[in-house]
């Protein structure tokens, strides 16, 4: 499941998505809420995750687990993290039957032992569908995977809390995009949302929103901001990049403004002009 993973997960990334933001994986099966942040209290933590069925059909699942992390371009599935919830975590039901209509809900505690130093850790929650093979040129019924909708989970030791700073900007002419790269030096990861405005020469030439982006924990990340939109040209110049960030953390929300000037050069313009390669898995 894992391989599978890493090979569907590149496209999330390719979009500049975080599961934040991320519809479930089928059209047809929802599962909520798609974060879960939690502070551990005496070594544990509690939550519920509901998977709602609105096909016509029945749904057979298995919850499965894995460690992951965000880097510069987006998430990352692991097979191993210093930051890994997996081994504390327990599910019921790890197997179920939705039938169609209804919400099924999953039960999940984390117990974290008491030699675990302070910090955030973190697990990547699926939930596969597991579906009949009744092919008649096969000796026995098999049963294989063919959706995966997955949720993050982020449990917390310690009184810990983000701390942002805003590094450089800089232009993507191959992926059309302004990349503006954010560097999280606190212990806990936090989701942040984007306003901006582009000028050149004190003369406004756009601004904007982008819906939350996950910035993990004692690490970095590209909020990429898709531009020119259409009917829109970008010239070569100098411009400056402004705006805030803006998130919300249990008991402390945050607030940072920024300006930095970049250079798009006649290369990046040219560089634009041409399709952008698809990401090799």
């Amino acid at each position: 499941m894992l391989k599978r993973l890493r090979n569907i997960l590149p496209l999330f990334c390719f979009f500049g998505l975080g599961f934040a933001s991320l519809p479930a994986y089928s059209q047809q099966l929802r599962i909520t809420p798609l974060v879960i942040e939690r502070k551990a209290e005496s070594g544990q933590a509690r939550g519920v995750i509901d998977v709602a069925n609105d096909s016509d059909k029945p749904f057979r699942a298995r919850v499965s687990l894995s460690p992951f992390t965000y880097i510069r371009e987006g998430l990352q599935v692991l097979k191993s993290s210093p930051n890994d919830l997996t081994p504390y975590l327990t599910f019921s039901p790890r197997e179920l039957v939705i039938a169609p209509g209804q919400t099924r809900s999953i039960r999940f505690n984390a117990r974290l032992l008491p030699s675990l130093p302070q910090g955030e850790y973190r697990a990547m929650f699926s939930i596969d569908e597991l579906k009949e093979n009744n092919d008649p040129t096969t000796k026995e019924n098999q049963v294989g995977i063919v959706v995966t909708i997955v949720s993050t989970i982020f449990v917390r030791n310690g009184d810990l809390v983000p701390i942002l700073k805003v590094e450089k900007a800089f232009y993507d002419g191959k992926f059309k995009e302004i990349r503006l790269l954010v560097n999280n030096t606190g212990e806990a990861t936090t989701r942040a949302k984007t306003e901006w405005n582009l000028t050149q020469n004190g003369k406004p030439i756009n601004s904007g929103k982008l819906e939350e982006t996950t910035i993990i924990a004692e690490g970095d990340r590209y909020i990429r901001i898709a531009y020119p939109p259409q009917e829109k040209n970008l010239t070569p110049g100098n411009y400056n990049f402004s705006g805030k960030l803006t998130w919300d953390f249990p008991n402390k929300g945050g607030n940072l403004p920024f300006s930095v000037n970049f250079n798009v050069s006649p290369e990046d313009i040219k560089t634009e002009d041409k399709p952008a390669q698809p990401i090799k898995k």
